[in-house]
């Protein structure tokens, strides 16, 4: 006779949800050389639907002067692949971009756009609104996506990329293609007004020593540009994360603006010693004045001096507030700004997945939870979860929320072993424990199981036999 109880919390959906198929005209291509006509038959308001392939581009994708133009595949972001020649391949043929535009409210949605010898998605003058959506950008030769400035006060406005992965899958161009050896970012902006990034995923840029360019930031926003907010995006193994402002320029060089509820890791040893020593910080507000930093959380394991850093003289009447990290924040060269709760010893063991990114906490991180007064301007964390759980919030981008009871799936014998399979939930510690006699006086423990992930799964008891009575529980630890 076998009695089990158990405690988990419920799971979240990983799948960007997929947007509504709308347009004034929708155009299904299933071919390259289709999808090449309907770009050179586009009109206003085209929805440009393509089937699931991969699609070997013989020319860039240019949405010029067509506003409204969305193209997409179904769903996802990996059926649909728009493949280039190279990014460090010369022989380009002509495809130097996955897709260009100059036009109003050009949407991306639902595919891969790789291995361009140039950038992957440009804006150019006459651009605005344009929004990326559950895109994959991999292997660009320079910025993945670029926001192209009119002249020096008139940018691309109102753009939002959401839920996207940009990444170098091995490594970063390894030529010069104009500019240099190793000139990317994931996105630079010139000029740009009220950008919202949120959700997205920065991997592996990251240039070695010999690169021309030691530190690019993953997100650039730059000369005159303004109230950029950039929240719960994951940066793994980035030389910089997140630029509001580069120049120390008479007018600032970006201003207001929100940088929140980010993940940053860097892998112990990514940066050489002399790399470290040369370093600022990973998040920068560099001559941007009323720019908040806040809830964010990075651990860095020792590859820059700093975690965010404020410079020049007018950057000021910002804030860093609430930020978990390994390395402090640090004012520089005249820079001003309200320091407040800003936590610089956190520790690897305080973080549910490291390597993969994943900075949620644990339990164990009690110097984290419950740690700080609530901020009006940043009442959800990087899961939409609201502030605070507990007592108080919690420092950096996770609000730890107690895990629920789980549900047990099943529970047999598979020969002499025991096995119990449960929803688990990232992030917390579970035991098979078992009994004989109820009440109990004490459970037996077994070997505890460390959830990486929300899902199932399981724990066993090996090498026993049924004996009737004898009672099982999985025990969370907390």
């Amino acid at each position: 006779m076998l009695f089990i109880g158990l405690w988990s919390r419920l799971t979240a959906a990983d799948v960007p949800p997929t947007l509504p198929l709308t347009g004034d005209r929708i155009v299904r291509v299933g071919s390259e050389p289709e999808l090449q006509t309907a770009m050179s038959d586009l009109r206003h308001g085209d929805t440009v639907l393509l089937a699931d392939g991969t699609y070997a581009l013989t020319a860039s994708l240019y949405v010029n002067q067509r506003n409204n133009v969305t193209i997409r595949g179904e769903s996802g972001s990996s059926n649909v692949v728009l493949r280039a020649r190279g990014m460090d391949n010369p022989n380009h043929g002509g495809v130097l971009f996955g897709l260009w535009s100059n036009s109003t409210n050009t949407t991306l949605a639902h595919l891969t756009i790789r291995d361009t010898y140039d950038n992957a998605v440009i804006f150019n003058a006459g651009a605005q609104s344009p929004r990326l959506y559950s895109v994959q950008l991999l292997n660009a030769g320079s910025q993945f996506i670029k926001a192209n400035s009119t002249d020096a006060t008139q940018g691309v406005n109102d753009g939002r990329v959401e839920l996207c992965r940009i990444e170098y899958l091995a490594g970063p161009p390894a030529t010069d293609h104009g500019a240099g050896v190793g000139y990317f970012n994931g996105i630079s902006a010139h000029a740009a007004r009220r950008w919202t990034l949120r959700g997205n995923l920065f991997k592996n840029l990251h240039n070695p020593d010999a690169a021309d360019y030691p530190w690019n930031p993953a997100i650039l926003m730059w000369r005159r540009s303004s109230d950029t907010v950039v929240e719960g995006n994951t940066f793994i193994n980035v030389d910089r994360a997140v630029a509001f402002g580069l120049e120390n320029t008479a007018i600032p060089d970006h201003s207001g603006g929100a940088i929140r509820n980010n993940f940053v890791y860097l892998e112990p040893g990514l940066m050489t010693p002399a790399r470290t020593a040369s370093s600022d910080a990973t998040i920068l507000a560099w001559n941007t004045p009323d720019t908040t930093i806040d809830h964010n959380t990075l651990l860095l394991n020792s590859n820059v001096t700093f975690a965010i850093q404020f410079r020049f003289s007018q950057t000021r009447d910002g804030a860093a507030r609430h930020n978990l990290a390994d390395a402090p924040v640090h004012l520089r060269d005249n820079a001003t700004a309200l320091l407040a709760n800003n936590r610089s010893n956190a520790r690897p063991e305080w973080f549910v997945n490291p390597s993969h990114g994943d900075l949620h906490l644990r339990p164990a991180a009690v110097d984290a939870i419950d740690q700080v007064p609530a901020l009006e301007e940043v009442p959800i964390d990087f899961d939409g979860h609201t502030r605070p759980q507990g007592s108080n919030a919690d420092l950096g981008a996770d609000e730890w929320v107690p895990p629920p009871r789980p549900r047990i799936t099943s529970a047999d014998f598979h020969g002499p072993h025991f096995t119990v399979v449960f929803d688990a939930s990232a992030g917390n510690t579970y035991y098979l424990e078992h009994t004989d006699n109820l009440p109990a006086d004490a459970w037996s423990s077994l070997d505890p199981l460390f959830a990486l992930a929300d899902g199932l799964m399981a724990l066993t008891h090996s090498n026993t036999l049924p004996q009737s009575p004898r009672f099982y529980r999985v025990h969370l630890d907390q």
